[in-house]
């Protein structure tokens, strides 16, 4: 805490000198009189001034609020000699927490805890430390003040608004594990697959009546089982300059938390793997608490520049199981995460990417032009070139669907999984 004079005591410091040399310049004694309350306010105010060390508790109303929620912040402070007023103040992260400015609140204390209420609105996902006050005592007649920060900490993690994927994108690759993703083969299950002659140990249920019915022998239905699958969600955070990085980023951060909803909530193994400046894993797992596991990780996800060479070798043999699917979220602005996904493919994964793209259309701009700017050339040649990577990708095996915030994210999965249709035939499996 630093101590600072104010304005009273600047005033009543003037006003003493001032009656003093009046008094002793005129010659006459009373003149003092007049100042003397501002003497006695000056003398008092100086013996009964103490350091203040007051110390702070800060607890919040809910650890894990959605955007669009509001935190309620209680701020107890203690430890503060005598009858003094305190104003405190959120600081930064809060300020990025909510765009809304946040009131100082002015308490008084008498020698015992006091709690000041904040209630501040989450504008943006995160994670923040809500625990730092900007604290201001001003001490007993008003004469000096202590001012700092005080530190609790005090974290939040404030989560993106859940999107509800109705239909997500089936993988190749299945596990024996009962779940919600049809199979190719044939077992109990609800998808129609094929008819065939009855054989020793079949079911009674799974006898076709209709057809035995034309036929001189029993036929048993065949169908599809719906199974479980693992899946890894692959980030993209590499810093590409020139582009707008945290857009796309955030946009990556979003889709990640939705697809990790939808996967969990059909018993798939949901696990995640961060390549860029940075190199973590959250091994795949099921339940409440993985989801938990994986937004904690993707809340705590950041940019950083590295211009080190990244791969999937420093990757961990857990964190990515054979023949997982692979959903790739990323603006394939970087050749190392390009060529990442390349990789997976040939070790047998089963790889789609979303690509983050917050680019805007120039169509309409365009439209009315007879001669075209060097901005729509340069839009055309960048357009040329993603089409030219999307295409190469497909040779591989690896479908692409491009994403934007005005574009809902069940639209692209829909595009994604349209896309793995066309080119699966091309690829043996």
């Amino acid at each position: 805490m630093t101590r600072r004079s104010t304005e009273r005591l600047l005033v009543a410091v003037v006003l003493s000198l001032s009656g003093v040399v009046a008094a002793v310049a005129l010659g006459r004694p009373a003149v003092a009189m007049l100042v003397t309350p501002w003497f006695v306010l000056l003398v008092v105010g100086i013996m009964r001034s103490d350091p203040q060390e007051p110390s702070l508790s800060v607890a919040v109303d809910d650890t894990r609020p959605l955007v669009g929620d509001t935190v309620a912040i209680a701020a107890t402070v203690s430890d503060v000699d005598g009858r003094v007023t305190m104003t405190a103040s959120p600081l930064s992260p809060v300020g990025a927490l909510s765009r809304q400015p946040i009131a100082p609140q002015e308490i008084a204390i008498s020698g015992r805890p006091e709690t000041v209420m904040f209630t501040v609105p989450t504008d943006q996902w995160g994670t923040f430390d809500v625990g730092r006050m900007a604290v201001e005592v001003v001490e007993p007649y008003g004469l000096t003040r202590w001012t700092g920060v005080l530190h609790d900490p005090t974290p939040i993690r404030v989560h993106p608004t859940s999107q509800q994927i109705q239909s997500m994108v089936a993988p190749w690759f299945v596990r024996r594990t009962t779940g919600a993703h049809q199979s190719r083969a044939t077992g109990r299950g609800v998808e129609y697959a094929d008819l065939r002659p009855y054989g020793p140990g079949d079911s009674l249920r799974d006898i076709n009546w209709r057809v035995s019915a034309r036929s001189d022998r029993l036929w048993t239905s065949q169908r599809h089982p719906d199974r479980a699958t693992d899946v890894i969600l692959l980030l993209d955070s590499f810093v590409e300059s020139g582009h707008d990085v945290q857009t796309m980023f955030g946009l990556a951060i979003e889709a990640a938390v939705a697809l990790a909803e939808s996967h969990l909530s059909v018993t798939d193994r949901v696990g995640l793997v961060e390549l860029g400046g940075l190199v973590r894993w959250v091994v795949p797992g099921t339940g409440r608490l993985q989801l938990q596991r994986l937004v904690d990780a993707l809340l705590a996800t950041a940019l950083y520049a590295n211009a080190a060479d990244r791969d999937l070798t420093l990757i961990g043999p857990r964190a990515m199981p054979p023949r997982s699917f692979v959903l790739a979220l990323s603006p394939l602005l970087d050749d190392r995460f390009i060529e990442a996904l390349v990789q997976l493919t040939g070790r047998g994964h089963d790889v789609a990417v979303v690509e983050c793209d917050p680019a805007i259309d120039r169509a309409d701009e365009r439209a009315g032009r007879v001669e075209p700017t060097a901005a729509d050339v340069a839009w055309r040649i960048w357009s040329a070139e993603r089409a030219m990577l999307h295409d190469r990708l497909a040779q591989r095996g690896v479908a692409v669907a491009r994403w934007d915030r005005d574009l809902p994210l069940e639209v692209t999965l829909r595009v994604l999984t349209r896309n793995r249709r066309r080119i699966g035939p091309m690829v043996r499996r």
